[in-house]
């Protein structure tokens, strides 16, 4: 993660990688990866992933991201065998992505109902992660700003704590 801190070294080994077809497989082992790291790699990450998204060259794209995500979330159960604190970690990195409007909390809520690939059939990390993504985005932006995006999105974030995801 050290060479996340210098996005253009990143975006340059990408370019060269040249398989797209790879790109979702990147993001998660990096999600993967980081939840093993310290906070401040994690937020590197997030913003590395935000200004892939969000460069002039736009090396990952909206569809990228979210099969990544979709990688992440099919394997959380393992996941959090390792890094009991996974959901926590990666409702933070989901709401960084929210907040500069990569990902939008409808997205992201489906990604989360669908629990990825092979949905996981603990529901309950889902609803952690959606816990922690919440709360990261009402510490960093406060209650109204929450109260914006939920109004925006579809279903809105209380609906998705229905059956399903909650244990």
């Amino acid at each position: 993660f050290s060479s996340a801190k210098d996005e253009k070294e990143v975006g340059l080994c990408m370019k060269e990688l040249n398989a797209p077809s790879f790109y979702p497989s990147l993001v998660s082992l990096w999600i993967n990866d980081s939840f093993e790291r310290k906070d401040l790699e994690r937020e590197l990450l997030a913003k590395l992933l935000v200004n892939l998204c969000k460069s002039q060259e736009s090396l990952l794209s909206e569809r990228v991201l979210l099969q990544g995500f979709q990688n992440v979330l099919s394997t959380l159960e393992d996941a959090v065998t390792d890094a009991p604190k996974a959901t926590e970690f990666l409702g933070r990195i989901f709401a960084k992505v929210i907040l500069e409007d990569v990902l939008s909390l409808t997205e992201v809520g489906v990604l989360l109902q669908d629990g990825g690939e092979e949905p996981a059939s603990d529901q309950k990390l889902a609803s952690e992660v959606l816990g922690s993504m919440l709360e990261s985005i009402r510490v960093e932006r406060g209650d109204s700003a929450m109260d914006e995006i939920s109004a925006r999105s579809k279903p809105h974030p209380e609906n998705l704590r229905q059956p399903g995801l909650c244990a």
